[in-house]
Parts: C-alpha cells; structure tokens; sequence
C-alpha cells in the first residue's frame, strides 16, 4: 500500500524557514477504521528543541512498494509494520508532504498497536580506498583521526579483526564530524560488511549482510579437450568449474574418467549490485555425463541452514570417500602386483596409483580418519597412513612436507589437507604414491567399491521432492533446448560438408 504523509500548513511554514527536521518517526497506534497518526516528535533550530507532537496523516491510496520516504530529495527507511487502515480523505488544512511506501502486513479491518521505530539519519559518508602497503593505522593518520579511537576499535570485539586483512582495493566509508569518527563501514567482501558505530563513549561494531540482486543462470558444454577449458568456454568462473569438481569428485575421477565426448549442464546464481556482477553464488542444479553414465544433483538447505548436494533420488554426492586425493594431476603409475621397480629394477607388487604432479601440491585425506603414521618410511619417504573406522585405511607417500597439525592420533576431516606432493623416499620424481585398504587388505583406489551414499530422511523425502523438482525441472528444460541447439549445429554442419563434397555440375551440348 501507499501511504501519503500530510503535515499541517502552520508547521510546514515553520519547516519553510530554514528548520531541520530530523527523521525519528514514532508510531502513535491506529485510531478505529478511519485513520492514523505518525508522531513527528523532533524538530530543531541552532540545536533547540522544539516540543509539541506534529501529526501527520497516513492515507492510504494506491499499490504495495518498497518502504520508503521520500523528503527534499532525500530518501530514507520508514518504519517496517504499520496496521493498515482504510483510505480517509485529506483535510483541506492539510498539505501533503511525502509519499510514503509500507509494506500490507495485516488485514485493513485489524487494529494493531507496534512499538516505535526510527528512521535512521542520513550519514555525510567519505570512501577511502585500500592502497598497497595500506592498513588502518596509515589510513586514520591520514584522515586526521587518533590513534585511541583505532585502538577502541580494534579492541572492541571479534568482528572488529576484520580490519587486519583489508587488501588493496577494497573500500571503507567515514563519517566525520568535526574531526570525530561517528561511523565507519568496510567492505568485507560483496556480500558482508563491518558496521562500527561511535557513540560518546561506546563503539559497537557488528558484521551485516548487504543486500544484492540474484539471478539464475545456465551454462552447457561439451568437453573437447579438458574439463577447465570447456568451462570457461561456457562462461563458468574458477570458482564454479572447482565447485562443480568438488560436488562431483565422489563419483567422478576428474584424472582418469574424463573423456571427449562428456557433457555438463550447471543451473548457478549470479549476485548483483547496482546492476553490476560482483560474484558468483552457489550451484543450484548440475548434469554430467561422463563415459555415458549420467549424474544429476541439486542443492538441498536442510532447517538448520545447512546446504548440501543430492542426487535426483536423494542419496548424498558427499561419500565416505574421494575418488582422489588431488585435483586435476596425471595418474604415472597405476595399481599392479607385478610391476618393475624403475630404481630397484626388480619386480615389486605396486599396491597403490602414483599421481604426478608439481612439488607443493596439497593432498588431502580422502576420508574422515584418525592419523595412524606420521613420519619418514622406508622407500616410502615422508608418510601419513590414517584409519578410517574399523574397516578402512589409506596411506600418502614421498611427500616434500607435512600439513598443518597433522601428528599421530589427531582427527581428520576428509579433504583436509594431509600434505605436499614431492619426491622423498625412492621416487624418480614429485608424485604422490596412494594406497587404500579394506580390513588391511590393498585394493585398487580406482575400482574398489566405495561405501555407498547417505540419503535424505524418508520423513525428508516429500518436502526434498517438493522444493527440489522445480529447480531439475528447469535443469532438464534447459538441457533439452540445448542439446536441441547442439543437433542443429550439427546437422548444419553436415549439409555444409555434403555441399562441399557434390561435384560441380556440367552442361552436355
């Protein structure tokens, strides 16, 4: 609804005269059916007070649109919740003044008593930006600004630490007023910021979101060559071509199982601000076909905010285990029980796949576990072995350097990072050497069975089936328009070539 605000003509003069008046709107409750009132309770003159309530008419008069009121050219929040009222007339004493814009929340036949709200003032806002070699101790020396308030700031709490990572680029707004900070704002990132508000004698500081525009995209392609460069073919970021690995690294061995050939299809949110992209948000719905056999998943956000990828029947893409412990690296040698040793030169049982890959790059745990070895292990160089529950156990060889933490009978979190591809131990150069056992037993990493999935609840499953359909309705809908648009390419393509093939035809006199 719309409401339109009329202040009385003898106050409105007033106003008229160079009178400020501050934005602190108080609901004043609603009177019967026939109105209500807004208490306009603070004006001032060189910093006087002026008492006496101005009441000002809410009328109500067209559509619902955003809350907002809109005075000399500035716009600023109105109050969120008011009771609805049924339209009045203007008294002919009284004179509009804004329109203001509040959300129908109740029945216009209800009475509804709300506690007072505020309208915030506009803040005189002044934008630093981060330069090299920046941190906040230059840029408060630059503004003028004491070094206390900084250390009040800093001190002021765990959101507060946020400001020891700012980076070049990045922005931070100021209100000063003479030469006091009132309030500051720093951009997080695009979608958070800190807020930190000085008062005489306190400062808060509190981590908000900040609201952007979504948008759902598609993207589709078939891989020719690799998997990173049909993606970014199809205009998927970094970000989302790993994301897609990361969902899918479970069932598909993005080392070994990618062939020409394979498809994929990914429903994605886009974020924007000010109508500009300023990042990407998670994968909503996703298709890959890999050597025939075909993965669907979506994203399922359970009660507790918990978001999590499903497969169209709701079994869970998150395994016991990963498929592989690094990403996008080239498999040297592969499981074989009769295999030459190439420095020993004699036969030797290879129990596990050798991944090839630059030193330094991270291994993860391919399972949750507890960290068995840790240490230096013959031919095997730099070793962590860890047990996963009383079945299952993997091994990680000729590491350059431990990870982080990592000792004996610590706890680990499938895909932390265990340690760093090298060559210590008997290697002819940086791989990593993976092993996986069942009750003690060496298996082939690459075809053993692996735990099967969990799957959403059965007392889930109608609310799973509910909220998910319309996303993979949208993905096959998609998917069929693009394959569609692939075999008119194709075919295209072939009357081109046939016309190119048909000899030129002659004229017989």
């Amino acid at each position: 609804m719309t409401y339109k605000v009329y202040i009385k003509q003898d106050y409105k003069a007033k106003v008229a005269r160079g009178q400020k008046l501050h934005r602190h709107i108080a609901y004043a409750g609603v009177l019967g059916l026939t109105g209500a009132f807004l208490l306009l309770n603070s004006f001032s003159e060189s910093g006087n007070a002026m008492t006496g309530p101005t009441e000002v008419k809410v009328h109500l008069s067209g559509p619902a649109s955003t809350p907002e009121i809109t005075r000399a050219g500035q716009s600023t929040t109105a109050p969120r919740h008011v009771a609805m009222i049924q339209p009045v007339d203007p008294l002919p004493e009284w004179r509009e003044e804004a329109a203001v814009q509040l959300p129908a929340l109740v029945d216009e036949t209800e009475s509804v008593t709300l506690p007072a709200e505020s309208v915030a003032e506009t803040r005189n806002w002044r934008e630093v930006t981060v330069k090299r070699g920046d941190n906040m101790a230059l840029i408060f020396k630059r503004l003028d600004l004491g070094p206390r308030v900084l250390h009040d700031i800093m001190t002021s709490g765990e959101d507060a630490k946020t400001l020891k990572s700012i980076m070049p680029g990045q922005a931070l707004r100021f209100d000063i007023s003479d030469g006091q900070l009132q309030a500051m704002e720093y951009d997080i990132s695009p979608s958070r910021k800190l807020v930190v508000s000085h008062g005489d004698d306190t400062i808060t500081t509190a981590i908000e979101d900040i609201a952007l525009d979504k948008k759902v995209r598609h993207a589709a392609a078939a891989i020719s060559s690799s998997l990173y460069l049909a993606g970014l073919e199809a205009g998927l970021s970094d970000k989302l071509i790993m994301e897609m690995v990361t969902i899918y690294g479970w069932d598909i061995d993005f080392a070994l199982d990618i062939r020409q050939g394979d498809r994929f299809t990914v429903m994605f949110e886009e974020y924007y601000k000010d109508g500009v992209k300023v990042e990407d948000g998670p994968i909503l719905a996703a298709e890959f076909t890999n050597r025939g056999k075909t993965f669907k998943t979506v994203r399922f956000t359970h009660e507790d905010g918990d978001s999590q990828y499903y497969s169209d029947s709701g079994h869970s893409m998150r395994k016991a285990f990963l498929r592989t412990p690094v990403k996008f690296s080239r498999i040297s040698s592969r499981f074989n029980l009769n295999r030459r040793h190439p420095i020993l030169n004699t036969i030797r049982a290879h129990k596990g796949v050798d991944y090839a890959a630059p030193t330094g790059t991270p291994i993860k745990a391919t399972g949750d576990g507890v960290v068995t070895f840790k240490g230096t292990k013959g031919g095997y160089g730099r070793t962590v072995a860890i047990r996963h529950g009383s079945t299952y156990s993997t091994l990680y060889a000729h590491m350059s350097r431990y990870g982080k933490g990592i000792r004996n009978g610590v706890r680990i979190k499938q895909g932390q990072i265990i340690g760093y591809i090298g060559s210590s131990g008997l290697a002819t150069g940086p791989h990593l050497h993976y092993e996986f056992r069942v009750h003690g037993v060496h298996r082939n990493p690459l075809t053993v069975d692996l735990p099967k999935a969990a799957r959403i609840p059965d007392d889930l499953m109608d609310e799973f089936v509910a909220r998910t359909r319309p996303l993979l309705a949208q993905l096959d809908e998609f998917s069929r328009q693009t394959d569609f648009a692939a075999a008119e390419r194709e075919r295209e393509a072939e009357l081109i070539a046939m016309n190119k093939e048909k000899p030129a035809s002659t004229v017989t006199r």
